[in-house]
């Protein structure tokens, strides 16, 4: 798959789980929409993943990556007990890792075959 459609896709699931889990704890901390405003900044690199633009490959496959670790940092390790918010959180950080190894696996494959061959319907 296209790094480009994971791209898209983990971005709107932290753009609209982050936005649930902010609207359903009942203080609202501004530290809920953290994950909602990285999952923009991954949508605003989209067209230029498309493009292939290698900087912007290595940027997004970063963010991702931080994402992964401040959404799952922020999961409940002290035993309470798991809620809807928790659950979303967990969703959060795996479609951040998912979209991680997919984003290395791209380059990997990429590599090995030393032209754009995977590429060629994209361009």
């Amino acid at each position: 798959m296209h790094s480009y459609v994971i791209n898209s896709v983990n971005a709107l699931i932290l753009i609209v789980a982050g936005l649930t889990v902010y609207f359903i704890h009942p203080q609202q901390p501004p530290v809920a929409l953290v994950a909602p405003g990285l999952g923009l900044m991954l949508l605003a690199c989209t067209y230029h993943l498309r493009k292939h633009n290698q900087f912007v490959t290595h940027t997004v496959t970063a963010l991702t990556l931080l994402a992964a670790i401040v959404v799952i940092f922020r999961l409940n390790a002290g035993g309470e007990r798991w809620d809807t918010r928790y659950l979303l959180l967990l969703l959060m950080g795996l479609s951040c890792i998912v979209a991680v190894a997919v984003f290395i696996g791209n380059f990997l494959r990429e590599r090995r075959t030393r032209n754009n061959t995977i590429y060629k319907d994209d361009l």
